[in-house]
């Protein structure tokens, strides 16, 4: 029998240029026993996952970031035919939509959103979500995390204390230093453990895909609960849209700050050499001698440059709080954040991604387990290229023969 199987079992042919796909199909319908073993192993760990793991409701909004006015619309399709970003056709006054999702590491960003509250369904009050995710009194009790945690999640959750004790000293250091010179470390952001860890899983729980043909952004979060989920995608795109606003006027803000102080010296200078030329005027009205002329004079000419001064740092000033709102970005929701209504993790789906997981795994450990046997292998010992005694122990073998 074996001798016929390694006959009809022959992977390429004499010449080994095609598989021999009738023997490949014959020798799995031969260990169909395996693989459904194999499978319902999987399809039993899928449904205790699905029905164990909590439901995860997906909120998201499609909004559209300012782009480049005079962009040209037959260049951008150019671009998108020869397979290149109309990003990278953006003029210099215009933020790229890359720079959104580096908008999730700021420091300050993830600091304001860790402290932002959020309502949850079972609790009254609204909770931050930094109380959500380290008091014990607002977990949900679920018994999957625990199997999950103490059985195949052990090397993950050794490999987070390992980092949680070298961040502790990595921020012990910067504390110290900072203790002994504020100055040269004042960018420097401070972060507990707790609060490290908690802006960890909340970062897992956001994400930004971009469209760089279309320039179409999807800002999408995750939560428990489905009216958590939509405050949570709310409140990061109202924290996107400020820092993104900051950050792309601060050039303009400034320049409007310095102008701002500028014309108050200018326009206090001016009513001062205003003030001083009408009390000249009403001072010598009538007797004006060739002495008071020069004064006159003088003051005229004082008076003209302060107005001149007056007159431009005013432009100035108009121009700046111009460019402060035509640069201010503007955000363009297309898709607005509306409140799920089922879960996103199915639990059906979960079930069918297990059972095709644990098919492919039964089907390929048998191509593999042959194929190493074929080539002279001694593990896995219990294999058998005889497909009678391909799943019997080794004790059961020897009472069979």
């Amino acid at each position: 029998m074996r001798e016929d199987f390694n006959d009809n079992y022959n992977a390429l042919d004499e010449e080994g240029s095609s598989i021999d796909i009738m023997a490949i199909v014959k020798r799995l319908w031969n260990k169909r026993k395996y693989i459904i073993i194999i499978t319902s192993c999987f399809m039993v760990v899928g449904l205790l996952f699905a029905v164990l793991s909590r439901p995860v409701y997906k909120s998201s909004c499609t909004f559209v970031p300012q782009m480049a006015s005079g962009r040209s619309t037959s260049a951008s399709a150019l671009a998108a035919l020869a397979g290149m970003s109309t990003f990278d056709m953006e003029g210099g006054s215009t933020l790229s939509p890359l720079i959104y999702p580096q908008l999730l590491e700021n420091a300050d960003l993830l600091r304001e959103l860790l402290y932002t509250e959020i309502h949850f369904e079972e609790w009254d009050e609204p909770v931050t979500l930094f109380d959500y995710y380290t008091n014990p009194d607002y977990q949900k009790k679920s018994i999957f995390p625990y199997i999950f945690t103490y059985t195949y999640g052990w090397p993950l959750v050794l490999l987070s204390r390992l980092m949680s004790i070298g961040h502790a000293v990595q921020q012990e250091e910067i504390a110290s230093v900072s203790e002994d010179s504020t100055t040269s470390v004042s960018r420097i952001n401070y972060f507990s453990e707790d609060e490290f860890d908690c802006i960890g899983t909340i970062k897992s729980k956001i994400s930004i895909d971009i469209d760089k043909n279309d320039g179409f952004l999807e800002l999408s979060c995750v939560m428990d609960e489905k009216l958590a989920a939509a405050e949570l995608c709310e409140t990061v795109f109202n924290l996107m849209d400020k820092y993104i606003t900051v950050f792309k006027i601060e050039k303009a803000s400034q320049t409007l700050e310095y102008v701002l102080g500028r014309y108050e010296e200018v326009h206090l200078d001016y009513q001062k050499k205003q003030m001083a030329l009408a009390e000249f005027n009403d001072a010598n009205r009538g007797t004006l001698s060739a002495t008071a002329q020069t004064r006159r004079d003088q003051l005229l000419a004082e008076y003209n440059l302060a107005f001149s001064t007056f007159s431009d740092i005013s432009k100035k000033r108009m121009q700046a709080e111009m460019q402060v709102k035509e640069d201010q970005p503007v955000l363009s929701v297309v898709k607005s954040i509306v409140v799920p209504n089922k879960p996103s993790n199915s639990r059906l789906k979960k079930l069918i991604i297990f059972t095709l997981l644990g098919g492919v795994l039964a089907v390929g450990s048998v191509i593999g387990f042959d194929f190493l046997k074929k080539q002279g292998a001694k593990w896995p010992e219990w294999w058998s290229l005889d497909e009678e005694n391909a799943i019997l122990p080794e004790d059961e073998k020897q009472k069979k023969a």
